[in-house]
C-alpha cells in the first residue's frame, strides 16, 4: 500500500499516493521485502469458478501457460552478408534524371532508379522538388566518413526498396556528433520528406554519427529484412513511424530505439507523433527507451511480434550506463529554490532511529522532454534495506525537524534516482526513475514503451525487458496540438510478457484491460494508475511491492474488476496484492490474490483507503487481511483469518458436493477470505485441499468469520510459493 511506512515506524502513519504533474506515478514507499522471490513453479496456480446450478464449468481460459511461450526474433540480415561487387552504377528510364559529380550522385527528377555496386566515400542525394522518387537497392554498399551517405533533401516522397535476394548496406562512418545544434544531416539515411523503406531483400544501416534512419516527416517500413544500428535513435520519424511488416532489428547504443518528435496537427488535419506497428517481427535493443512516442503508440490488429530490451537488458548498450553507488534526487528548479537542504535517510526495518543520512548536492541539469530538472547526487550508504526522502529549511538533517518527507520503503536496486513531483502539507510525492548520464550530461529513461498521450495494444506478441517501466503513458504533457497528454493505456488483445525493475504497466491516468493475456514476470509494481479497470482477458502479476495500485490523480482512485481473470502474487514483507488509495469494486470476473505478507493492517492481500465492494464474480484473497468486502445479498464473504493455506488444489463445494470454485497453490499463505456470487446465505460449504476438508461453515449472513487481529506467524511464502502459470520469477 502507498503509505507513510517510515512514519508508521515513527508513530505517525497516514496514507497517500504519488502525483506526477497532473497524473499519478509510482511511489517512493517500496515494500520491505523480507522474503526472496519464489522460483521454479509451474502452471499449477489456476482457478475454476462454476455455478452449482449449471453443468457447464466456467474456468480460466485454456491454453498454454504464459511462460511456456517461445519468443520469436527477427532474422538478422548480416547472417547472409555478401560483398557488393562491381562498379557502382545507377540505371533509370528517366531521361537526365540524375547527375554525377565525382562520388556524389544527385537525383533531380521523379522516377525509379536502380542502384548497384560499391560506392566508397560517396553519397546519394535526392533533390527532386515535389516529385516521387524510388531508389531500388540491388546489391549496394554505400559508405561515407564525412557526410550522410544517403540524403533526401527534397521530394514529395522517397521509397528505398531492397530488391529481392539482394544484400545492401549503408554505413555512416562520421565521428559521433558532439554539437546538438549541428545542421548536418542527423542520420545515415536522412530525409526531409516522407520516407518508405521496403522490399523483399535485406538492408543494413549503420550510423556512428547520430541516428540511423531519420526523416523529418513520416517514416514507413514494410516487407524487407532490416537492421539499423545507431548511437542515438535507430529509427526516427519526426511526424510518425509506421511498421507494417518485415523483419527488423533496431539497435541504439546510447539512445532510443524508435522515436517521434512532433505532436501537432498537419495542414491536412493529420495528428502527428504516433508510432504504429501492425505487423512483422521487430527486435529493439536500446540504451534508453525502446519506443518513445511524442503522441500515441498503437499496436494494431495484424499480430506483430515486438521484443524490446532496454538499458542493462540490451547487450548493445554503449556509453549510457546507469550509475552505481551514486544515487540522485531529481527536482524541478522551483522546488530546489524553496528548501535549504535535500537528503535521503537510509535505515533498516524496525531500526528507523538508527539509520544514516545521505545529503544530496546539485550536480547537473537534466531533461525529460521539454522539462528541465536539477539532479542532486549523493553516495548511497551500504547495509540498509529502506530509504525515505526529506527536505529541510535548516542546515542540519533531523528526523524530528524537517519541512517535508516521503514514504519510507525498500531501496529500489533497479532505479538510481527518485523524482520529486510534488511537495504538499509536509508530504513528498514522487517516482523512482532511471537516470542515465551521458558524456554531455543529459539524462534519459529506459522504458520499454512510452507515449506522451495514449497507448493502445490490440494484438500481437509483445515482450519487454526493461529497468524502467515496461509500458508507460504520461498525462499532462503540453502537446503541440494545444491539448494535454491524457495518460491512458488500453489493452484489447495480444500476448504481453513484461519484466521490469519498476512498474510493468503505468498510466498516469487510466489503465483498461479488455482482453489479451498479460504476464508480468517480474516488477517493482505490477500495474499502476489512477483508475484501473479489468473487463476481460487474463492478467498474471508478480510484483515486489504492490501488484495492482490505484493512486491519486485526476479522479478518485479506483480498481474495478468487471470480468476476466486476474492473478496477483507478491512476496512477504510490507507488500499488498491489491492496493487502492480509493475503492476496490468487483462486479464480475475471477481474482486470485496470493500475498506473502501476513500481518494485515498495513500489508496484505487487498488494502484500500476507501471500501471493498464485491457484488459479482469471485475473489480469493490470501495473505494478511487488511480490509474486507461489502456486497449485496447475491454475493457473500467468508473470512478465514486463522487458516493456513499450503500447496495443493483447493475446491469449494456446497452441501450437495457441487464444486463452485477451484484454485491451485504452489506456496504457503496465512489468512484469507473469499467473496463470491457462488456463495449464498443460509447454505453450508466446505473448502477442501486435495480432497481433505480444511474449512467448513454455514453462511448465516452476508459475511461470516472474523478478520482477526494478530495474523500470527508463518505468513511468508515458502520455496516456490505463489507463482502464477509458468513459474514466474
Amino acid at each position: 500500500m502507498i503509505r507513510h511506512r517510515l512514519a508508521r515506524l515513527l508513530a505517525a502513519g497516514i496514507c497517500v499516493c504519488m502525483i506526477l504533474s497532473a497524473g499519478c506515478t509510482g511511489l517512493t514507499g517500496a515494500s520491505g521485502n523480507s522474503g526472496s522471490m519464489p522460483a521454479g513453479t509451474s502452471s499449477e496456480d489456476s482457478v475454476i469458478d462454476s455455478a452449482a446450478s449449471d453443468s457447464r464449468t466456467d474456468s480460466k481460459p485454456a491454453g498454454e501457460s504464459p511462460d511456456s511461450r517461445e519468443t520469436s526474433h527477427a532474422a538478422d540480415p548480416e547472417a547472409s552478408r555478401t560483398e557488393a561487387s562491381g562498379t557502382f552504377a545507377i540505371l533509370s528510364e528517366t531521361a537526365d534524371g540524375f547527375a554525377q559529380d565525382g562520388s556524389t550522385y544527385t537525383v533531380t527528377k521523379g522516377g525509379t532508379y536502380t542502384l548497384s555496386g560499391a560506392l566508397e566515400e560517396g553519397k546519394i542525394v535526392v533533390n527532386a522538388g515535389e516529385e516521387k522518387v524510388e531508389l531500388i537497392l540491388s546489391g549496394v554498399s554505400l559508405t561515407n566518413s564525412a557526410e550522410a551517405p544517403l540524403q533526401a533533401l527534397s521530394a514529395d516522397k522517397v521509397t528505398i526498396r531492397a530488391a529481392e535476394n539482394t544484400y545492401n548496406e549503408i554505413r555512416d562512418l562520421r565521428a559521433r556528433r558532439t554539437d546538438e545544434e549541428s545542421k548536418d544531416p542527423a542520420g545515415a539515411v536522412y530525409a526531409k520528406c516522407d520516407l518508405t523503406v521496403a522490399g523483399t531483400g535485406a538492408l543494413v544501416v549503420t550510423g556512428s554519427y547520430n541516428n540511423g534512419l531519420h526523416t523529418t516527416k513520416d517514416l514507413k517500413i514494410k516487407e524487407l529484412t532490416l537492421k539499423v544500428t545507431a548511437p542515438n535513435n535507430a529509427l526516427k520519424g519526426n511526424d510518425s513511424v509506421t511498421i507494417e511488416s518485415g523483419n527488423l532489428t533496431v539497435i541504439s547504443t546510447e539512445g532510443d530505439g524508435i522515436k517521434t518528435e512532433h505532436s501537432d496537427v498537419s495542414s491536412k488535419g493529420n495528428q502527428r507523433g504516433t508510432v504504429t506497428v501492425s505487423g512483422g517481427v521487430t527486435d529493439i535493443y536500446a540504451a534508453d527507451d525502446g519506443i518513445d512516442s511524442a503522441y500515441n503508440v498503437e499496436i494494431t490488429k495484424g499480430d506483430p511480434v515486438i521484443n524490446i530490451y532496454t538499458d542493462t537488458h540490451s547487450p548493445y548498450r554503449g556509453d549510457a550506463a546507469s550509475a552505481g553507488t551514486t544515487a540522485y534526487i531529481i527536482v524541478l528548479p522551483s522546488l530546489y529554490k524553496q528548501y535549504a537542504r535535500f537528503a535521503a535517510y537510509y535505515f533498516n526495518t524496525g531500526e528507523a532511529d538508527r539509520g544514516q543520512w545521505a545529503e544530496a548536492e546539485y550536480e547537473l541539469t537534466c531533461y525529460s522532454g521539454r522539462t528541465s530538472y536539477y539532479a542532486l547526487s549523493y553516495t548511497e550508504p551500504a547495509g540498509y534495506s529502506s530509504v525515505a526522502y526529506y527536505v529541510f529549511n535548516g542546515e542540519v538533517p533531523s528526523l524530528a525537524d524537517y519541512a517535508a518527507k516521503s514514504d519510507g520503503g525498500a531501496v529500489n536496486t533497479s532505479m538510481n534516482a527518485f523524482l520529486f513531483t510534488n511537495i504538499s502539507d509536509g508530504l513528498i510525492s514522487g517516482d523512482y526513475v532511471s537516470l542515465t548520464v551521458n558524456g554531455g550530461g543529459n539524462t534519459s529513461s529506459s522504458k520499454g514503451i512510452i507515449a506522451e498521450n495514449e497507448i493502445f495494444l490490440a494484438s500481437g506478441t509483445i515482450t519487454v525487458e526493461s529497468t524502467d517501466d515496461a509500458i508507460h503513458a504520461n498525462r499532462g504533457t503540453e502537446l503541440e496540438n494545444g491539448s494535454s497528454g491524457l495518460g491512458n493505456i488500453v489493452i484489447d488483445g495480444g500476448l504481453l510478457t513484461l519484466t521490469t525493475g519498476d512498474d510493468a504497466i503505468h498510466a498516469d491516468n487510466r489503465v483498461t484491460v479488455n482482453g489479451g493475456s498479460v504476464n508480468i514476470v517480474d516488477s517493482y509494481e505490477g500495474i499502476e494508475g489512477n483508475v484501473i479497470e479489468f473487463n476481460g482477458g487474463e492478467v498474471y502479476i508478480y510484483a515486489k511491492d504492490d501488484g495492482v495500485n490505484a493512486c491519486s490523480g485526476q479522479t478518485a482512485p479506483l480498481i474495478q474488476v468487471n470480468g476476466g481473470y486476474l492473478q496477483v502474487t507478491t512476496p512477504s514483507g510490507d507488500t499488498d496484492g491489491i492496493d487502492s488509495n480509493g475503492n476496490y469494486v468487483q462486479t464480475g470476473g475471477f481474482v486470485l490474490v496470493m500475498c506473502g505478507a501476513s500481518m494485515g493492517g498495513m500489508a496484505g492481500s487487498v488494502d484500500v483507503d476507501g471500501t471493498v465492494s464485491v457484488t459479482g464474480g469471485t475473489i480469493v484473497a490470501l495473505g494478511g487481511i487488511c480490509e474486507t468486502p461489502s456486497g449485496g445479498s447475491n454475493c457473500c464473504t467468508v473470512l478465514m483469518s486463522g487458516q493456513s493455506f499450503g500447496t495443493g488444489t483447493y475446491a469449494l463445494k456446497d452441501v450437495s458436493g457441487n464444486m463452485l470454485i477451484e484454485f491451485t497453490l504452489s506456496g504457503n499463505y496465512y489468512g484469507g477470505w473469499i467473496a463470491s456470487d457462488k456463495i449464498s446465505q443460509s447454505s453450508t460449504y466446505t473448502l477442501y485441499c486435495d480432497n481433505t476438508s480444511v474449512h467448513n461453515w454455514t453462511q448465516s449472513s452476508q459475511s461470516v468469520g472474523s478478520s482477526g487481529g494478530n495474523m500470527g506467524p508463518g505468513g511468508g511464502m515458502g520455496p516456490g510459493g505463489g507463482m502464477g502459470p509458468g513459474g514466474r520469477r
